[in-house]
C-alpha cells in the first residue's frame, strides 16, 4: 500500500474510534513497524490533523475535526447515489459492502443539508430478474488477477458442460447478467449468461495475455457489445 493511502486509512480509523488507538494495533493492522506508525502520525500532525498521542496510551483525534465538505451539484449527487444503489442491488457481497462503505464516507464529508437531499432523491434500483448460481466476486477476482475459470455452463434444455474460460468483461443488462470471455473449448470469444453458470472454480493459472489486450481485441470484434 502506498503511504498516501495508508495515511487516509489511519485518519479514517481515528475518526471512527472514540478511544485511543495504540501504535501496536495500527502496526499489526497495516503490517508495518511501530516506528513507521509514529512517523505517519507525525506527518498527519504536520498536515494539520489534530492527533493527540501519549506513550503507552495511544493516539486519538480531537473532537471537531472534519474533512472539507464535498460540494456536489444536485445532478452529481443523484448520479453518485444511483450508481452506488445499483451496486448495492446488483453487485456481489464484497463489492456491495464496498459501495455501502463508500456511501458512508461520502456522506461523512457532506453537510447535513446536502446529505438529506442526496438520500431523499427518490431514485431506486431493483434486483436482477434472473437467478444467480455463482459468485460474481470470484469472477471479478479472476478478471483482476488474470486467472482462468473453470465453469459448468448449460445451454437451453441441455445438461451443463465444463469449460475453461479467460474472463474479460462482466455486463449488467436489464434482463440478464453476462460474462464475456475467451473460451478454450471454442477457441474464440463467447458470451455466457450468469444465470446459466451452475458452478465455477477459480484456477491458479494465468491466461497468457493481459486482460486489457484481450478486452481491446474483444471490443474490436464486438463493437456493439457495450462491455
Amino acid at each position: 500500500m502506498q503511504r498516501s493511502g495508508r495515511l487516509l486509512q489511519l485518519l479514517q480509523i481515528l475518526r471512527e474510534r472514540r478511544v485511543a488507538v495504540t501504535a501496536k494495533f495500527l502496526a499489526e493492522r497495516f503490517g508495518i513497524s511501530e516506528r513507521t506508525v509514529y512517523r505517519d502520525m507525525k506527518t498527519l500532525v504536520e498536515l494539520g490533523v489534530p492527533v493527540e498521542g501519549e506513550a503507552g496510551i495511544g493516539f486519538i483525534l480531537r473532537p471537531g475535526f472534519f474533512l472539507p465538505s464535498m460540494a456536489f451539484t444536485r445532478d452529481e449527487a443523484d448520479a453518485v447515489l444511483l450508481g452506488l444503489r445499483f451496486v448495492l442491488a446488483r453487485g456481489d457481497g464484497e463489492i456491495a459492502k464496498a459501495a455501502d462503505t463508500a456511501l458512508l464516507k461520502i456522506m461523512d464529508g457532506m453537510g447535513d443539508r446536502d446529505e438529506t437531499q442526496m438520500l431523499g432523491n427518490g431514485l431506486a434500483v431493483g434486483p436482477p430478474e434472473t437467478e444467480r448460481r455463482c459468485e460474481l466476486g470470484t469472477i471479478r477476482r479472476a478478471m483482476r488477477d488474470r486467472r482462468k475459470l473453470k465453469i459448468a455452463y448449460r445451454t437451453d434444455g441441455q445438461a451443463s458442460r465444463s469449460r475453461v474460460v479467460w474472463p474479460v468483461a462482466l455486463g449488467f443488462f436489464d434482463q440478464v447478467e453476462m460474462l464475456a470471455a475467451w473460451c478454450e473449448l471454442r477457441d474464440a470469444f463467447r458470451h455466457f449468461r450468469i444465470d446459466r453458470i451452475d458452478s465455477l472454480t477459480f484456477l491458479e493459472v494465468n491466461f497468457p495475455r493481459s486482460r486489457n489486450s484481450l478486452l481491446a481485441v474483444y471490443r474490436k470484434l464486438e463493437p456493439h457489445a457495450n462491455l
